[in-house]
């Protein structure tokens, strides 16, 4: 049996609210415990009921979405932006949201986003590292081909960062996270989040270091620690699942290391 989950809707249209909870109902382990229609009044409600899940929405009057992320503290709940504007989506993930989404969205893209928290949750309780900078704000990337023969010095990735370039090479990458259109990349100290898809990121990744494990994965081989079933678990502590059309693949490349 699965743990109950409560939640906080905020959003200020009634029809917004009402399609979320109708969503919320369809999940036995999931419990709407209000719904706000400002920013203002979640913060009181979230001290009052402690939910584990915040279902926010960006442009609200008083105070907008992120402004109310920016007045919470890192003992948090997690947070599922809700929005008709795509564009917040990078400043969104800056701030370390579970996840995105994009009105109107479907009930299989909301149950997507619940089981990703569940599994933060899980990551958290094992005290796997979470990432929380909020500094970083990346718009863009740009890079060399590192595909090609490196040379004495270590290839590096440039990300644009505000107006600087700053550089992020391969060995600090753990795992990517791609997000339709937006990629989260995971280091040692940190996360960013730059605007690319998942098959350019490939081609740039240097392919003898770097696996693509599914649709929304790409792994740092270096920091790999086990594989046990369909799960990959990550120097971090991550645990990542293999998907249904890697795992031959996967099996044989991993079958010609394997030493006994």
């Amino acid at each position: 049996m699965q743990n109950l989950l409560t939640c906080l809707i905020v959003d200020d249209e009634l029809l917004a609210q009402e399609l979320i909870e109708k969503f919320v109902n369809r999940i036995p382990y999931l419990q709407c415990v209000g719904k706000c229609f400002t920013a203002m009044d979640a913060l009181v409600m979230i001290n009052e009921k402690k939910p584990d899940i915040i279902f926010l929405d960006i442009n609200m009057p008083e105070m907008t979405g992120l402004e109310f992320l920016k007045s919470l503290t890192n003992t948090r709940p997690q947070i599922i932006i809700t929005t008709a504007y795509s564009y917040h989506a990078i400043e969104g993930y800056e701030h370390d949201v579970a996840d995105f989404l994009l009105k109107p969205f479907p009930f299989d893209r909301f149950l997507k986003a619940i089981n990703k928290i569940q599994q933060r949750m899980i990551d958290n309780k094992n005290n796997a590292p979470v990432a929380t900078e909020p500094k970083e704000a990346t718009v863009s990337l740009e890079g060399k081909d590192i595909n090609k023969e490196e040379s004495e010095e270590e290839t590096y990735l440039l990300v644009k960062q505000d107006k600087k370039l700053v550089k992020i090479y391969p060995h600090e990458i753990i795992f990517i996270e791609g997000m339709k259109d937006y990629l989260k990349i995971h280091t040692k100290t940190k996360f960013i989040v730059i605007y690319m898809t998942m098959t350019r990121i490939e081609q740039l990744l240097p392919k003898s270091k770097f696996l693509r494990i599914n649709r929304s994965f790409i792994i740092s081989l270096a920091a790999m620690k086990s594989i046990e079933g369909n799960m990959i678990e990550m120097s971090n502590d991550r645990k990542l699942d293999i998907g249904s059309s890697y795992r031959e693949s996967l099996k044989e490349y991993f079958k010609s290391k394997t030493l006994i």
